[in-house]
């Protein structure tokens, strides 16, 4: 069973919502994450840095931080207080050889591949899992672990798919135009860079399970077994035959090892491809990003309802309470979790949304 967290005594009934939301089912209500502003002002350690990779470097102050922001929140509803490692999107690419430039909130990679003839180098590298970067991964993952004492998850990092370190190795434009000038190569890349992404989810669950708990990242879901947010961001610049044939194939390559699966399909240009996920009989959910400029999930109820008739839950990203309780009166309650923007004033305003949404499932 479960166990409570320290931060947040009702995680069984959360892990419970989840699991049933997973099954397109309900227990009491979907799985509502939301946020409440804190009581008092926060108090976070303060450190001097000489630049962003000596921040990103200091493991004990990044899950310092951490563990300081989840002790000042209320974790109400289905929020759930973990401690995510990050080094950015690209670090799959870090057991390949890349190096990583860092900025305040995030990082990315410089290619090492320059001319369509360097692909077939990829097949003689050896991941190394000692560089920098993926132990620097480790090393704050073994220390939020030992420091949690049951009072938040230890997450697992953001791993990308492999097209998404395709174009970290070689950089997105080229990647473009070496799928025109040598598509078996490039086909033959991806699936070879899918059995990384596998080897990179096995080390992060390994170390989860270690915990007693199951798996939770940056999109916040939970699975007590192996579960995971596949992606690709760059399918956003293919055609639909291209995603089709060449990167679906590693897609599901990927959903291989894992019980649960949800998809980040990221922007308005990715939709063309959403039938190919919805297709997948291993997706249990998508998370459909409309991102900055594409308007509310209000505008995009249709999406949320082409994924429920076909048979997948769905993650609303809503702008705030109103935005949310528009699209959940539009949806089949089974299916959907709502994630709602912004912060309420207070715990007692968040449970009267919550007493909404518990009213509107039981219809």
């Amino acid at each position: 069973m479960t166990r409570p967290l320290g931060f947040k005594p009702d995680f069984p009934q959360t892990a419970a919502r989840f699991e049933a939301w997973w099954h397109r089912q309900i227990i009491d209500r979907p799985p509502v994450s939301l946020g409440v502003k804190p009581k008092r002002p926060m108090v976070m350690p303060r450190k001097s840095h000489a630049d962003w990779r000596q921040r990103w470097f200091d493991a004990e102050f990044q899950v310092e931080c951490a563990i300081a922001y989840m002790a000042g929140r209320q974790w109400v509803g289905d929020a759930i207080p973990f401690f995510n490692p990050n080094m950015g999107p690209d670090i799959c690419a870090a057991p390949l050889g890349v190096e990583l430039e860092f900025s305040e909130h995030s990082s990315w990679s410089v290619p090492i591949f320059h001319e369509a003839g360097d692909w077939p180098k990829l097949f003689g590298i050896t991941p190394d899992f000692d560089n920098v970067y993926w132990k620097q991964i480790e090393i704050m993952q073994d220390m939020a672990i030992e420091r949690c004492d049951g009072r938040f998850l230890v997450g697992m990092t953001d791993l990308h798919g492999s097209y998404d370190i395709l174009a970290a190795l070689r950089d997105p434009q080229m990647l473009c135009m070496d799928i025109m000038d040598c598509p078996d190569m490039i086909a033959r890349a991806g699936l070879h860079v899918s059995d990384l992404i596998n080897q990179c989810f096995q080390r992060q669950w390994d170390k989860v399970r270690s915990t007693g708990f199951g798996s939770t990242c940056w999109t916040t879901t939970y699975h007590d077994g192996p579960a995971y947010v596949s992606n690709c961001d760059f399918w956003c610049m293919v055609s639909h035959e291209v995603a089709r044939e060449m990167i679906l194939p590693c897609i599901e390559k990927e959903m291989e090892p894992l019980d649960r699966s949800i998809f980040h399909l990221d922007g308005p240009r990715a939709l063309r491809h959403l039938d190919l996920l919805l297709d997948l009989p291993k997706l249990n959910a998508v998370q459909w990003v409309y991102g900055a400029g594409g308007g509310r999930a209000s505008d995009w109820i249709e999406v949320y309802q082409r994924c429920q008739r076909a048979g997948k839950g769905v993650q609303v990203i809503a702008a705030d309470a109103e935005d949310a309780m528009t699209v959940f009166g539009q949806l089949e309650p089974e299916g959907v979790w709502l994630c709602v923007g912004g912060e309420f004033e207070s715990e007692a305003a968040a449970e009267a949304f919550l007493k909404d949404v518990s009213r509107v499932s039981s219809g």
